[in-house]
């Protein structure tokens, strides 16, 4: 059984979009070709961020990380995971809001990585985490 957790979509990103928008209308508006095809490349990008930004524990010891079509998701062992503790942070990762769980894990080769996640209910985000690792 795979549980879907979507990412929380904090006030900011809703301000980058409607300031994505703006910029493509206003180059749409005074005819700067170029600039309205990136501002709009930009806001499919956006777009599928918030479409398809979301968690997945899978019942096979996996949690895979999507972050869009664009952006190349993450795959972690559920048994790999060493701690979850959660940060406020300001860099790109597949959250789309600044509180978030950092997740620090060993990959097969034995060095440690971290990635940030955002769901939008962190404590049943946790309890399912918990759950599937108690059963392996």
């Amino acid at each position: 059984m795979v549980r879907t957790f979507h990412s929380k979509v904090d006030s900011w990103y809703w301000w980058l979009m409607a300031a994505t928008a703006f910029g493509m209308f206003y180059c749409f508006w005074f005819h700067e070709t170029v600039l309205t095809l990136l501002a709009a490349v930009l806001m499919i990008f956006e777009i599928e961020m918030l479409i398809h930004t979301c968690y997945k524990v899978e019942d096979n010891r996996w949690l895979r990380i999507e972050s869009g079509r664009f952006v190349p998701g993450h795959q972690v062992q559920l048994a790999a995971i060493v701690r979850i503790r959660p940060v406020r942070a300001y860099s790109f990762s597949p959250a789309l809001s600044f509180r978030r769980l950092l997740i620090e894990y060993r990959k097969e080769d034995g060095q440690m990585a971290a990635v940030q996640v955002s769901p939008q209910n962190e404590e049943d985000f946790l309890r399912w985490l918990n759950k599937q690792q108690s059963n392996l």
